[in-house]
């Protein structure tokens, strides 16, 4: 585990992250065959880089029953896992958090449920007035086996008011993914980079990252996820209009230039502790996501199938990739492709379609 790559050249950076790479995973980069299924896009939070929230007024405005989620599933019956993604809901309740899982399981009754990210248990913790645990445990006993660190943003305060003045602070953050690990629930880790973030707070992100890391052992991966700025509030502060025109050269320029920095330092910073380092192929693109192998990344994500919330905020990227699409991508990027599970166990070579049958 490496204390300071922070002041490292970037030569000398990025040849430290292919070694460790190449020590801790060879030549071999994983993908999991998964699907997100999005509940509901109703939300009360107004975080302002977000293009997927809507009041329950608007016209496309959804609320999707356990059946409809199911319905959807349906047409990837091949997948290992499904995320659940949804806004934060004011009507939701505990009891249809819960229930949708087991409404899934019992469909699908080997799938790998990862779902509900720290700001969604917030919420459930604050409408049923149940302590964490309770809330926690009533998860773990509806069929919840890993959930996403997703909310985290920048676990930095300052910066976490400008984003999203209504969202969970850093330190109740820590507590949910802490409490969840102590309970078995391991989960990814996220960091989104590319808006109002420095350097230091990137550091100081790392830093409460490592810290739980350390202490639980509960992170599968880190996932670093870049801002895309088209069509929300941030992006519109970041990149005002010119006469009626928005030039995001200039932007995506310096976003590239950060992640090329940013992977590597992570693979470095992180080394011995969390052993995957996942890439975005739906924030970076294809091409770039193959490129990424080689700064330390040794995970091309998922298949997806439908991915709502980067489209929302006009990422160009698509909402799915078949499996024969990623091992493309991986063996162009000179590595060798293996399917594996949700808590990163290789998976044997199979067979599954390259579509779905129906059109979501």
């Amino acid at each position: 585990m490496h204390d300071a790559p922070w002041d490292l050249p970037p030569a000398d950076l990025l040849a430290e992250a292919r070694r460790l790479t190449g020590l801790r995973h060879g030549n071999r980069v994983t993908y999991v065959v998964n699907r997100n299924a999005n509940f509901t896009n109703i939300c009360n939070v107004g975080c302002t880089f977000c293009g997927f929230q809507r009041k329950a007024s608007d016209s496309d405005a959804y609320n999707r029953t356990a059946g409809e989620v199911i319905a959807r599933l349906e047409r990837t019956p091949w997948v290992t896992e499904v995320c659940l993604q949804g806004g934060i809901h004011p009507g939701w309740q505990l009891a249809d958090y819960t229930g949708l899982v087991r409404a899934i399981k019992g469909r699908f009754p080997d799938i790998h449920v990862h779902a509900f990210s720290p700001m969604e248990i917030e919420h459930m913790r604050r409408q049923s007035g149940r302590d964490l645990r309770s809330v926690l445990g009533e998860l773990v006993d509806s069929g919840v086996d890993t959930i996403p660190g997703t909310a985290a943003e920048i676990l930095v305060d300052r910066v976490r008011r400008e984003l999203s003045g209504n969202k969970l602070d850093a330190a109740t953050w820590e507590e949910i993914i802490r409490a969840a690990h102590g309970m078995g629930l391991r989960s990814t880790a996220t960091i989104m980079y590319g808006h109002r973030e420095t350097w230091e707070d990137i550091r100081e992100h790392f830093g409460v990252l490592r810290r739980i890391q350390q202490d639980t052992g509960g992170f599968t991966e880190l996932v670093p996820l870049a801002f895309i700025p088209y069509r929300n509030r941030l992006g519109d502060k970041m990149v005002p209009p010119d006469e009626g025109d928005r030039d995001f050269a200039a932007f995506e320029r310096n976003s590239l230039e950060r992640a090329k920095r940013l992977y590597p330092l992570a693979r470095v910073y992180f080394d011995g502790l969390i052993p995957n380092l996942q890439t975005s192929w739906v924030k970076l693109g294809v091409e770039m996501a193959a490129e990424s192998l080689d700064w330390g990344c040794n995970d091309f994500g998922g298949t997806l199938y439908e991915e709502s919330i980067t489209r929302e905020s006009g990422g160009p990227h698509g909402e799915s990739l078949t499996p024969p699409e990623i091992r493309a991508a991986i063996l162009a990027a000179g590595k060798i492709p293996v399917e594996r599970s949700t808590d990163y166990r290789l998976l044997p070579a199979r067979w599954v379609p390259e579509r779905e049958p129906v059109a979501v």
